[in-house]
């Protein structure tokens, strides 16, 4: 029996792993005690994350589709015949015709995306669309803007504020920082003030001195009368903003909206509001954060930039207890020139900003729509189901019946893969190595700890970065579109086949981090190799990100003047009407499942096998609804049926549909019936209703009615 530590791959907390294996099986599976931040602590999920392996709804050989009917192909069939195809669409319509869509299921895997971005480049096409401009690239452009960086992304000093303020997040559950939990309870017992703004009083909001439940989609104007507030009273830092930022004047030019005011399109008291309002700004140290439930509601970049300009306003930028820059061990922002170039690049329909290196997700079913010669022809999914996670999947339906080539990597026959002419089939985290260095925002400090391959993959399945290198080869063009590095590796594996070790200067994921941190890392992959519990890479040293600024003033700009104009324009949010008197989010997270993914995970499926419809007793009583029932959502968008579940601890107007759902359990061979599970929340969202800053799109604060299901 063997003891090997790696990390889970599930969310971006990265806890790290004990697994005791024995025989390439998985014996036992637990918290890494060791770990120096998660110290023993694993979600149910990553618990039962050792399931996948043996899951029989996995993918374990290559399929092609013919109609209705699939059939296993081997490896050097798909190579040839994606290829050819490629080849042929490109020679016919030209390199754009040629897009990928990167999903979330490796939410850690760093060479994946890698080398699934290198290929795409490598052909010619910059139509990559990631899974990040679903969800938040709203806070890349306001690093963009304010920092000077899109990846000078800034983190909360959980373990030092004395105020914590928090937006749209239920870090309870999403644990998507390591050791979170702690800090949570840590901050609580040392007399810190916690407040909460969401419309549900989730499992943090629980936990928090102040819960602010307010309306979905109306946090802009409640920010508003926040900084209207401090500005009135004179609470802001005026040496901090003096000596380190421009732009503040203004902010406190901007037309007032008094706590009153916000009080009546928000739905909370206004004392309320003055209340976390003086209690931040007078806190001797504050973090303002917003996560994923502003992100995907309406004015998503603007209220994230008030947010973030918030712990400027009140000095709590780069110093203990407030908002802190984490380096990590590589530079991304480099990183992400050298991959994506250097070209200031928009979208191809609204526009948009391309922000981490991808056009807006959103717009991908209209690119392969469209009637311009240059539309979308040829779609590879690579870790994602974009038919359950894209607004409005009744288009991207529509869409994939109109591609020529779609071909799904992916560890799982998903929705988007049962649509496919083509299916890959990956490894899962444990099957394979891999280095974690994209979200280091994620970590208190900068730090890194190697993915061991635990197990080996079963039958035919590879891992991503092995497709997407034999693919490149096959089309003739360089790995990481890159012609010095192909050559290198090209002439390295010639080398171990004379010595005999034809793994040895072979292209993988080991070879490849030794190269890449040896020319710009802050550990080397040896010290990598010789603590399995990773490696702390430094400290946080306050206050040097404030002297090394990359805006043109060298100072933080709390007030782009894009912001400003766009702020002006806006008018507060549209009362409901009596076709849609209820307001619908679908962001809520579970402790059982991820996105669309962890699927075939039976001891989580036997705990959640679905979603519901949360809705507030009152609400219940007056639509004649209770407990368990069927009921109808409708929205301008669509409709979908769901069981309710009445409960008091969302606020009354409100409701929330968990995402993710809508799945069908496909297997060709294993389970050729599809079963279906839960209700697909994006047939009641659309994908016109964008940011008018990024592109991203709308999943929360939706009218929707509700009605009995009388099917």
């Amino acid at each position: 029996m063997a003891r090997r530590y790696t990390h889970c791959d599930i969310c971006l907390a990265a806890c790290g792993m004990e697994v005791e294996v024995e025989d390439n099986r998985i014996l036992s599976l637990r918290g890494d005690k060791d770990h120096p931040l998660t110290r023993g602590f694993l979600c149910p999920k990553g618990m039962a994350s050792h399931e996948m392996v043996t899951d029989p709804l996995r993918l374990r050989h290559p399929y092609e589709r013919i109609g209705d009917t699939w059939n296993r192909i081997t490896w050097p069939e798909a190579y040839e015949k994606i290829s050819q195809r490629l080849r042929d669409l490109i020679s016919r319509y030209g390199r754009n015709s040629v897009a990928l869509y990167y999903g979330g299921g490796n939410a850690t895997s760093s060479i994946n995306y890698m080398l699934a971005d290198g290929f795409l480049r490598a052909l010619g096409s910059d139509r990559m669309y990631n899974v990040l401009t679903l969800e938040f690239t709203n806070r890349y452009l306001v690093m963009e803007k304010m920092y000077g960086k899109q990846f000078c992304v800034t983190q909360p000093d959980l373990d030092r504020t004395d105020c914590l303020l928090l937006f749209g997040s239920n870090p309870m559950v999403s644990l998507d920082h390591p050791g979170i939990v702690a800090s949570l309870k840590d901050l609580k017992k040392r007399g810190a003030t916690f407040i909460v703004v969401d419309p549900r009083r989730t499992e943090t909001a629980r936990m928090a001195d102040v819960h602010v439940d307010i309306l979905p989609g109306t946090d802009l104007f409640m920010l508003r009368a926040i900084h209207s507030h401090i500005f009135h009273r004179d609470l802001q830092d005026k040496e901090f903003l003096e000596r380190h930022c421009v732009g503040g004047n203004l902010l406190q030019q901007l037309p007032r909206l008094s706590p009153e005011d916000a009080a009546r399109i928000c739905g909370v008291p206004s004392e309320t509001i003055v209340r976390v309002a003086e209690a931040f700004a007078t806190a001797r140290s504050a973090s303002a954060v917003c996560k994923l439930g502003v992100n995907v509601s309406t004015n998503s970049t603007l209220t994230y930039w008030l947010v973030e300009a918030l712990n400027a306003v009140t000095g709590n930028v780069d110093k203990p207890g407030g908002l802190v820059f984490n380096p990590g061990i590589l530079d991304i922002n480099l990183l992400s020139k050298i991959a994506g170039g250097f070209k200031k690049r928009t979208s191809h329909i609204g526009g948009f900003p391309y922000l981490t290196n991808s056009h807006p997700a959103s717009e991908l079913p209209r690119a392969i729509l469209t009637d311009s010669p240059d539309r979308v022809r040829a779609l590879i999914v690579d870790a994602g189901d974009p038919a359950l996670s894209l607004p409005g999947s009744s288009r991207f339906d529509e869409a994939a019946e109109k591609l020529d080539l779609l071909v799904s990597v992916d560890t799982y026959m998903n929705e988007t893969a049962q649509k496919a002419d083509f299916v890959l089939p990956a490894t899962n985290f444990l099957e394979k190595d891999d280095l974690y260095i994209f979200f280091p925002d994620h970590f208190p400090y900068p730090f890194a700890q190697w993915k061991h391959k635990v197990v080996d993959p079963p039958d035919e399945v590879k891992p991503e970065w092995e497709i997407f290198r034999d693919l490149s080869r096959h089309m003739g063009v360089p790995v990481l579109n890159q012609w010095p590095m192909e050559f290198m590796f090209r002439g390295g594996e010639a080398l171990g086949r004379i010595l005999g070790t034809p793994d040895r200067f072979a292209f993988d994921p080991k070879n490849y981090y030794r190269l890449l941190l040896g020319a710009m890392g802050k550990v080397k992959f040896g010290k990598l190799m010789k603590n399995p519990h990773g490696v702390k890479a430094g400290d946080i040293r306050f206050g040097a990100a404030l002297k090394r600024m990359a805006t043109r003033s060298r100072k933080i700009e709390v007030a782009p003047v894009e912001f400003v104009d766009a702020l002006k324009r806006v008018d507060p949010a549209s009362e409901r009407s009596d076709r849609f008197p209820l307001i619908l989010i679908t962001g809520e997270r579970s402790p059982h499942t991820k996105n669309t993914q962890l699927r075939g995970v039976t001891s989580l499926t036997k705990k959640q096998s679905g979603n519901s419809l949360r809705i507030n007793t009152e609400d219940a009583a007056s639509a004649s609804i209770q407990d368990g029932d069927r009921v109808k959502v409708i929205t301008e968008n669509g409709a979908a049926a769901v069981q309710a579940n009445v409960t008091d601890d969302i606020r009354p107007g409100v409701v929330s549909l968990t995402h993710g759902w809508g799945r069908k359990l496909f297997h060709p061979e294993t389970r050729p019936s599809p079963e279906r599970q839960g209700a697909n929340a994006n047939l009641l969202t659309g994908d016109e209703n964008l940011d008018a800053l990024c592109g991203m799109p709308v999943y929360n604060a939706i009218f929707c009615a509700i009605l009995p299901d009388e099917r």
